[in-house]
């Protein structure tokens, strides 16, 4: 008896627990985490994050916000800040009314400009987490569409539901022997530094199927229906 009322009990708390969420979210436990750095340098605070439920991808239209000052907690202190010119917030502007909006549709997006990042050769880097994009002096000398891109590509990766990264992995052949350790069985990559992680491949993966569509498909043909898939599932 003891143990049917303990079966019951648990099943009880899961369902309530199951139900803490409505649909179309997920709970994320409250929980401390300490500070870390992305691969492209991105410093990530430490902080105490409570319990919340948190929607995949519900923050609506896109909200263009150019700021000056260097972000709160930015790791990199000697990079320059200044103000991103007439010129480049129009050419943004317009680069982001063109990309399709299940990249764009985040709410309120920060923009920055700085001279130079101390990241070696990296001519853009975002912070997912508070929706910040820096853009530096050199993005604006390549195709600045395609990095505007492939940064929003990151946020979006920290959007996707479990259930999309799970097929996104198994499309793109990443295998996760132990949580959280990612291994690749693939030999082929957009571009080399996708070998890292999942997140910097995916990323990688969408900047290069809207850049270079026929080149992409012909080479990862699985991944660029994964892709077309996705978008027109999300539009």
């Amino acid at each position: 008896m003891k143990i049917i009322f303990l079966v019951l009990s648990l099943l009880f708390l899961s369902n309530t627990y199951a139900q803490i969420c409505t649909e179309g979210t997920y709970l994320v436990k409250g929980h401390s985490r300490t500070a870390y750095y992305r691969n492209d340098g991105t410093h990530v605070a430490a902080t105490s994050v409570n319990t919340y439920c948190r929607h995949y991808r519900d923050d609506g239209p896109l909200k263009q916000q150019f700021l000056i000052k260097m972000p709160k907690g930015w790791p990199h202190q000697k990079e320059d800040f200044k103000r991103c010119s007439k010129a480049k917030q129009k050419k943004i502007s317009k680069i982001l009314s063109s990309i399709p909006k299940f990249l764009t549709s985040i709410g309120k997006l920060k923009i920055y400009c700085s001279k130079k990042s101390n990241v070696p050769n990296n001519p853009a880097t975002s912070s997912p987490e508070t929706k910040i994009i820096v853009l530096y002096d050199s993005s604006f000398k390549m195709n600045t569409r395609r990095i505007i891109i492939h940064e929003l590509a990151h946020l979006l990766w920290t959007r996707l539901s479990a259930k999309e990264i799970k097929s996104y992995l198994n499309t793109s052949r990443w295998v996760e022997p132990i949580k959280g350790f990612f291994i690749y069985n693939r030999t082929s990559f957009s571009a080399p530094d996708g070998k890292q992680n999942p997140e910097e491949d995916f990323a990688n993966n969408i900047e290069y199927y809207f850049s270079e569509p026929k080149k992409f498909k012909s080479r990862f043909p699985k991944i660029s229906l994964w892709i077309k898939n996705f978008s027109r599932g999300n539009k």
